[in-house]
């Protein structure tokens, strides 16, 4: 077995979780995901990774890729100045003028 294989297909599991998170909606998660299932299960497979190993690396992956997802969303949203952006007081409803 080869470990720099896993730690590889981790990295690039979480910058791909990113990179989607920064730019994509949720619904992209789904492509994406069984993107990275299917090379890994590929590359897993001619390293010689056994069904057991090669899909708790797979859910692995999979984990981390949504983990960086949601960090990268949420990172964003901090770095607001905490001020409604422009047209976003029309979105407040109710009568606050009393």
């Amino acid at each position: 077995m080869d470990i720099a294989v896993i730690f590889i297909l981790l990295a690039a599991s979480a910058m791909i979780g990113s990179a989607a998170g920064l730019r994509l909606k949720i619904f992209a998660l789904a492509p994406i995901a069984l993107l990275i299932a299917l090379v890994a299960a590929v590359v897993l497979s001619t390293r010689g990774f056994g069904p057991g190993s090669g899909i708790a690396i797979i859910v692995a992956c999979l984990v981390l890729n949504q983990a960086a997802y949601i960090l990268s969303k949420g990172r964003l949203d901090d770095l607001g100045d905490g001020n409604p952006g422009p047209g976003r007081q029309d979105d407040i409803h109710g009568d606050y003028d009393k």
